[in-house]
């Protein structure tokens, strides 16, 4: 009796044992399902409070936040501290903390990318994703393809060669192509800078391939094509015409996304010119065809700043945006709108994590220095600093934007920029400037 006893307890336990083991992985998935929506509908802001203590003690922090800047101004520097350009935003309170010259046009130079990002955000969406594919139209017969094969390519700065389309073909065992190789490009042109930037900015040997224009795209694939023993009828590449339809049997030979999130990380942490133009003449490609317009991406940039600073209640009057790399000095907005471009972001569901967590060069970080190397490295400033640098040495010109989580837990926006100042100065300056920030 006390052995059947024994072994209806032992194979309970095993029961169990088993049920929480088949249970853990669903509980896995439950968890880290719960944290993906929090993070994407949540703001990581301390909600105010209304504990008249509590409020007095954060004003009073404000207020010597706010004097500890005016000092940092106001120390012997060799920099002209006129010049500068500053905002501090307290997100909690929903108060400017310290303001000076804040609406004064400046060029934003690489801080323009921020503007690049949100609008990228905004009007594609964070789950868009560029699509480079192949697609057979027509019926296939032994190594003979009979019909057309359609390379549909937007404009994805990532890609780096076109070797795995022409591999997919070979590999879905096409040899012959009794019909035309259908070259449907996103982009026709060269990728060039700003005619107010210096052309050496966006080096055309440094161009990802979809980038460098249809002849280059041309020569690289009749390249691959031959050494990959592939032959079709006629000489050329055809134009897509997206003006008739085609009933021919449809067939997915090779596909590559490359989400957007994966654009912005280079182009915010490492800042990236030519990622950022790119990216901006891909807005100019997707939302003039979706909303049926034709305008340029810098005036789609325009219209986006216009669109946030209205519904911040502020004035959009003398910007100027050339492009979405920040090159052009001619580039005009103020340390305000960035700091209420930084604020809408913070605003919008979705769009904070993917600056916060992935594409703003944080100090410290093993991965996501970048343009920050070298600056910032206490711990002091470690997981509280998320930002985005900018430089234009031609016109001695550095500057300085994004969030900080203070010591007591507040979340603070702001923007600097340095004009007419030695740029390793201007830099100690915006290093001292977040130092402040983070006590």
């Amino acid at each position: 009796m006390a052995k059947k006893k024994r072994r209806r307890r032992l194979k309970k336990s095993v029961r169990r044992g088993c049920a929480i083991i088949l249970a853990l992985p669903i509980l896995f998935c439950l968890g880290y399902c719960s944290l993906r929506l929090y993070r994407f509908f949540a703001r990581p802001v301390p909600s105010a409070t209304s504990d008249p203590i509590r409020a007095a003690r954060d004003s009073a922090s404000l207020a010597d936040l706010a004097q500890r800047i005016d000092n940092l101004m106001h120390q012997p520097l060799r920099i002209d501290t006129a010049t500068i350009a500053l905002e501090v935003f307290d997100l909690q309170s929903g108060t400017t903390v310290y303001s000076r010259h804040a609406d004064r046009l400046v060029a934003p130079a690489s801080c323009m990318k921020l503007l690049t990002a949100t609008a990228a955000l905004n009007l594609l969406g964070t789950s868009h994703s560029y699509v480079c594919q192949v697609v057979g139209r027509g019926e296939q017969t032994g190594s003979v393809f009979q019909g057309d094969i359609v390379l549909q390519l937007d404009d994805d700065p990532m890609l780096e060669s076109l070797d795995p389309l022409v591999a997919a073909i070979r590999q879905h065992g096409i040899q012959r192509i009794e019909g035309n190789i259908v070259l449907d490009l996103m982009r026709s042109d060269t990728l060039r800078a700003h005619p107010t930037a210096a052309v050496w900015d966006i080096p055309f040997n440094r161009l990802p391939v979809l980038l460098k224009g249809r002849q280059r795209v041309e020569a690289d694939l009749r390249f691959l094509l031959a050494s990959q023993g592939i032959t079709w009828k006629g000489d050329g590449f055809a134009e897509a015409d997206h003006r008739k339809g085609d009933d021919r049997p449809a067939t997915l030979i090779y596909r590559h996304e490359t989400p957007l999130t994966d654009v912005l990380a280079p182009m915010l942490i490492h800042s990236s010119n030519i990622k950022a133009d790119a990216l901006c003449s891909h807005i100019e490609s997707v939302a003039n065809q979706q909303f049926g317009l034709n305008l340029s991406g810098s005036r789609w940039l325009l219209g986006q700043a216009q669109m946030i600073v209205r519904q911040m209640g502020g004035s959009a009057d003398g910007f100027v945006v050339n492009d979405g790399s920040g090159l052009s000095p001619d580039n005009r907005l103020t340390a305000h709108f960035l700091v209420q471009l930084l604020r809408y972001a913070w605003e919008k569901p979705g769009m904070w994590p993917v600056l916060i967590d992935e594409a703003l060069a944080t100090p410290g970080h093993p991965v996501r220095h970048g343009s920050l190397l070298g600056r910032m490295s206490a711990p002091a400033f470690r997981n509280k600093v998320f930002v985005k640098t900018g430089t234009l040495t031609t016109r001695a010109l550095s500057s300085l934007a994004g969030y900080v989580q203070t010591s007591d837990e507040r979340w603070l926006i702001f923007a600097v920029v340095n004009e007419d100042s030695p740029v390793m100065e201007s830099r100690i300056f915006q290093d001292a400037l977040c130092r402040e920030l983070v006590r």
